[in-house]
């Protein structure tokens, strides 16, 4: 079961950076991580109450700490890429994101066999291959730009870790504290310097309200993961989620998937395969 829900999340995660995508386009940044962000609030809130699982300050409170690093996470992602070849923060950003809490799992005592290990070996090519894009934009690579990349994915690694910390019974809860925090931060930013929240066309609302709904459910999912399965393989396998994300792009886009990518996607299969039997 964790491995399908795991995989569930991946997908959730590569549709809502495939809208956020869309949006980012036509929109400034900060309005589509403040809009679906407050979408995201407003939506997890509601499911919060009618599901009416157990509230608990401390989860609560851990959820927000989590939704600060996230924030940065984000933040460092979309400054990267902005900077950088896309074919370099990306992927740096996604394997990072993986080994960090992977390795948390690690030393707090996930176990596995020798073809989980392969699994996961495997995962990390994956995931680097499917995430690599054909970049013609001559943005130069330096340090900066690789250790932004490597922060943003440490952001979001740490993000799932302090997740891993909260009581499954109290989800989604945890998540509704991590979408108050970000939303407040960045509309309050947006407020402050008198900038637009709200697009004035309605496909950038549509957009942003889809980015809201899949990034926010995609965390949802991602602690009810953790319920039935380890942080190492949940964390890992969500980590595919530019999969989905390269599908997308091809499918409504029409944008090629490259050889290495779809190498990289025939991997996470067999990845896949090995940390279930593993």
């Amino acid at each position: 079961m964790a491995i399908v829900l795991s995989l569930i999340v991946a997908a959730a995660f590569g549709t809502g950076d495939f809208f956020g995508g869309l949006s980012a386009k036509r929109l400034h940044i900060t309005q589509v991580v403040g809009g679906s962000h407050l979408i995201g609030l407003i939506g997890v809130f509601l499911a919060s109450v009618l599901i009416d699982n157990t509230f608990t300050l401390a989860d609560f409170t851990i959820g927000m700490a989590a939704g600060a690093f996230g924030a940065l996470g984000v933040g460092l992602l979309y400054h990267g890429l902005a900077r950088g070849p896309m074919s370099i923060v990306a992927p740096i950003t996604a394997v990072t994101s993986a080994a960090v809490p992977a390795t948390w799992g690690v030393v707090s005592g996930d176990r596995f066999g020798l073809l989980g290990w392969i699994g996961v070996a495997i995962a990390f090519v994956a995931i680097w291959l499917t995430a690599v894009a054909k970049d013609d934009s001559g943005a130069e690579v330096n340090v900066q730009v690789v250790v932004e990349a490597l922060l943003a994915g440490v952001g979001f690694g740490v993000f799932f870790i302090l997740l891993d910390f909260t009581d499954g019974d109290s989800a989604p809860w945890p998540i509704v504290g991590a979408r108050l925090l970000s939303a407040t931060l960045i509309v309050g930013w947006l407020l402050a310097n008198r900038r637009q929240l709200v697009p004035t066309d309605q496909t950038s609302r549509s957009l942003v309200v889809l980015t809201g709904i899949f990034d926010t459910g995609s965390n949802v999912l991602f602690l009810y993961a953790l319920r039935v399965g380890d942080l190492t393989t949940v964390s890992v396998l969500t980590a595919l989620y530019p999969i989905s994300t390269i599908v997308l792009a091809r499918l409504v886009l029409h944008e090629r998937m490259s050889r290495p990518q779809l190498f990289g996607a025939g991997l996470a299969m067999m990845a896949t395969a090995f940390i279930a039997i593993g």
